[in-house]
């Protein structure tokens, strides 16, 4: 199971990001708008801009559950 992370570079998407990785037995990939600022965050990141909507298609390919 794939969980993706919106905002996962805000406060409370890194937050999320952190407890799930302790709780997860899937993978978990952080949505951002610059994938650059998420480099620390050790998991998979993915482009997902809302204000474009073509990067969305691509990053919520093979989820399963999103946290918004």
């Amino acid at each position: 199971m794939t969980i993706a992370v919106t905002a996962a570079t805000g406060h409370l998407g890194r937050l999320g990001v952190e407890k799930l990785k302790g709780k997860t037995g899937g993978a978990i990939i952080a949505l951002v708008r610059s994938p650059a600022k998420a480099s620390g965050l050790g998991i998979a990141v993915r482009e997902a801009d809302y204000t474009k909507p073509a990067t969305l298609k691509a990053a919520l390919a093979g989820v399963y559950t999103l946290l918004l």
